[in-house]
């Protein structure tokens, strides 16, 4: 069982790698549509660079000015930051978050909310947000996958992951990892993990019974 400890190295870890890849990427690519509908590429970038940066009290505020719905006064966030911030300069700052995240340190803004697990999963979840609409997927380690997998059925608030995995066998294809029980999902384990946090773009290679489930849970 991966514990907190090790959560957060494997979070730190996977920003840092996020951090790495954004730099890599030109203009054009930082302007391209992601996995989140209606966000740039740079807009989920600002978003982690907010969260890695910011004050809780900003957040909060945010999200009144926002007739406190979360998710319009996080995308409004990440765009007014992805549009006044470099994006390098917004990627050297989540890596030298990640490097203090994994030291024990860097519990402050929205940060001091979420669990390391759960941190994991939206770092690892952000990254393919970025990376599939461009064409350039990669291996995930399998560490973080398997612990993602791991912590994914059990993440609620706005991710909602537990509720699309209730009542569901899921069995990743490509590693060792299985949770639950009930009508089956089968696939490549970064398809399972999408589908859990609602992102319908590997649906096609999921198979089973429970796909259909957990197609209208999305």
């Amino acid at each position: 069982m991966t514990t907190t400890v090790e959560y957060r190295k494997l979070a730190a870890a996977e920003a840092t790698d996020l951090a790495d890849f954004v730099e890599s990427l030109e203009p054009a690519q930082l302007d391209a549509p992601s996995l989140c509908e209606g966000w740039r590429v740079r807009d989920v970038l600002a978003h982690l660079y907010g969260g890695a940066t910011g004050s809780l009290a900003s957040h909060l505020s945010a999200v009144a000015r926002h007739g406190f719905s979360i998710p319009r006064a996080s995308k409004a966030t990440a765009v007014a930051i992805a549009d006044r911030n470099d994006a390098h300069e917004m990627a050297r700052a989540v890596r030298r978050f990640a490097a203090e995240y994994a030291a024990g340190g860097a519990n402050r803004g929205i940060v001091r909310l979420l669990k390391p697990r759960d941190l994991l999963v939206d770092q690892l979840v952000h990254h393919q947000d970025i990376r599939r609409p461009l064409g350039l997927p990669r291996p995930i380690p399998v560490d973080r996958l398997t612990a993602a997998l791991d912590a994914a059925p059990g993440v609620t608030g706005l991710v909602r992951s537990k509720g699309r995995a209730k009542g569901l066998l899921l069995v990743a294809t490509d590693l060792d990892w299985h949770a639950g029980s009930g009508p089956l999902v089968r696939g490549p384990g970064e398809a399972i993990l999408l589908a859990l946090t609602g992102r319908p773009a590997l649906l096609g290679e999921l198979t089973g019974d429970g796909v259909e489930i957990l197609r209208q849970r999305l």
